[in-house]
């Protein structure tokens, strides 16, 4: 029997039990659709000692305006406690005209590749393999990357 407190959320639990919600995290009407592509995670590893940059392009392939919210979540399949699949770290608005592209990036620190340990008090993030989601919503992901933690002044 284990001893480990399973991490529960809507997202969560949706995804671990491969159930398809109704309306899942980020779901939204659009009279548009999008396209993403050319993902970066830069740098792909390190330490944590800066910030790892994630960036991708959005296209809005309709005929008329609209607005999309790109979302970035991290998976974390290494970690010694459970955790869900995958976790919101950013997002952001885009507002694209017809035919328009545009470049997305954003940052994530530290805090993106870590969670609470209970009996340290204190922020945690193990090294190995992250990855790295991009999409519309929570069950839309378009993009998909790599970050490797590597243990080092920022992990102890």
């Amino acid at each position: 029997m284990s001893t480990k407190k399973e991490y529960s959320s809507a997202t969560a639990i949706f995804d671990r039990s491969k159930v398809q919600p109704l309306f899942p995290f980020g779901y939204g009407l659009s009279y548009t659709t999008f396209q993403y592509s050319g993902l970066s995670v830069s740098p792909s590893s390190g330490d944590l000692s800066a910030p790892v940059n994630v960036s991708f392009n959005i296209k809005n392939n309709d005929s008329r305006e609209g607005a999309e919210i790109a979302e970035i979540y991290v998976g974390d399949s290494h970690a010694s406690v459970p955790r869900p699949l995958k976790e919101l770290k950013g997002f952001a608005k885009v507002n694209l005209r017809p035919g328009e592209s545009g470049r997305v990036s954003l940052k994530l620190d530290r805090r993106a590749f870590s969670y609470f340990d209970v009996n340290k008090h204190n922020w945690a993030a193990e090294p190995g393999d992250f990855t790295i989601f991009v999409g519309g919503s929570s069950v839309k992901i378009e993009l998909q990357g790599k970050f490797v933690l590597v243990p080092g002044r920022q992990n102890r």
